[in-house]
């Protein structure tokens, strides 16, 4: 039994089988499918708009008159479409996915035509057309009754699974992705997504497999390319990951994310002069990317640069993200060198962002110590020891911390 099977309850009808007579209200449904299948869009338009007239409960027809209706350019009234329909369905305490799966399930078992395939693609392109005009929620409703038509269809499969993913709906998304690879182990589409995912949810050697395997398939693909360097990056496999982002660069030499991860290999290898030029390169093809700042802020504070600008490049970095904990923290550490107390702010939003940041919690209590604030200093310097409980040297200070008497 297939994923879709256990979601919708009871596969879908194979194409073979009788035809039954319909009621008249299926008969006038599966005329207007058949006119839909042909490309007859009129008058498929015209039947579905009639049927939701006479049967305001009935969703098929408004469904997929609004896959006609996207793709005459109305995305914008199909997506509301879907959601009036979502909120019908919810409030019988079904969710629009399920429900129309299964009324297309009952109105199509035991007939040849229209052909299931057919319908399902119908639904798929829908999906497509939301998905180009931003509306990914809308999509992935129709990839998922999409692919409860066609549970087997890697294709479709990976469409949904690559939806959920930039919903960042990741288990779900990842089951998805699994069942794509299932029924098709050399969907590259499928491969790559996960692949992505699993460096996302910072699985980076899992991810490392997969890029493997789609590098093979696809060598070109820049971005393959470039993502399987970094996730080589995270797993401390420089020279591969250099290969590979050097590849990258060669397929497409005005890659800014390329030239950013080119640069964070440099700089591991402490080659700071080539790392400052990829992370200029990367700034100059695109100046909205903060880790290309972040990067070179952290290069020009390695080679003692000008504070001022080290600064300047680090706010840079979180004015484009200002989630970017990492920068918070650099720039805590540079201002706390500096006997700045706005070093602290910076130390508490990182903390706030990620407060299992490598050496924040150690950084942060010691620099509040040096400012006065003793409670606050042990408070954080006892989280670093509980992150870093081998730390001979952090247990050799924390124990001075607490047996000084403060003044």
């Amino acid at each position: 039994m297939s994923l879709f099977d256990k979601m919708f309850g009871k596969k879908v009808a194979t194409e073979k089988g009788p035809e039954t007579p319909a009621p008249p209200q299926e008969a006038d449904i599966i005329t207007a499918l058949l006119s839909h299948v042909r490309g007859d869009l009129e008058a498929a338009l015209s039947a579905y708009l009639n049927i939701a007239e006479k049967t305001p409960d009935y969703t098929l027809a408004p469904f997929f008159a609004a896959t006609i209706k996207a793709g005459m350019g109305n995305t914008a009234e199909a997506a509301e479409t879907l959601r009036s329909l979502s909120q019908q369905f919810s409030s019988a305490g079904e969710s629009i996915s399920r429900g129309i799966a299964m009324e297309l399930a009952e109105l199509l078992q035991d007939r040849a035509v229209p052909r299931v395939p057919a319908v399902a693609e119908i639904v798929v392109s829908f999906g497509d057309l939301l998905k180009k005009e931003g509306f990914l929620r809308e999509s992935a409703v129709c990839f998922e009754i999409g692919t409860g038509l066609a549970p087997d269809n890697a294709h479709m499969l990976h469409k949904l699974g690559d939806t959920l993913h930039d919903l960042r709906i990741y288990d779900y998304a990842e089951s998805v992705l699994q069942e794509a690879l299932k029924h098709a182990p050399h969907h590259w589409g499928a491969m790559y997504t996960y692949a992505v995912l699993l460096q996302d949810l910072g699985r980076n050697e899992e991810a490392v497999t997969y890029y493997e395997r789609a590098v093979k398939l696809v060598p070109t693909h820049v971005s393959c390319q470039n993502n399987y360097g970094a996730a080589l990056l995270r797993v401390n496999r420089l020279d591969e990951a250099f290969t590979h982002c050097t590849l990258a660069a060669e397929l497409d030499p005005k890659a800014p994310l390329v030239k950013i991860n080119l640069g964070y290999i440099h700089s591991l290898r402490q080659e700071f002069d080539a790392a400052r030029a990829c992370f200029t390169e990367a700034i100059a093809l695109d100046d909205g990317l903060a880790p290309a700042y972040f990067g070179l802020a952290a290069v020009e504070n390695s080679l003692q640069g000008d504070p001022k600008r080290i600064r300047e490049l680090y706010l840079k970095a979180i004015e484009l993200a200002p989630s970017l904990a990492e920068a918070h923290y650099a720039l805590g550490n540079l201002l706390a060198g500096e006997g700045d107390e706005q070093a602290l702010s910076y130390f508490s939003t990182a903390e706030r962002l990620n407060g299992n940041l490598r050496n924040l919690q150690r950084d942060f209590g010691i620099t509040c110590l040096n400012f006065g604030r003793r409670e606050e200093g042990l408070q954080h310097l006892r989280l670093a020891l509980q992150q870093n409980p081998d730390d001979a040297s952090l247990q050799e200070f924390l124990a001075k911390a607490e047996a000084d008497n403060p003044e």
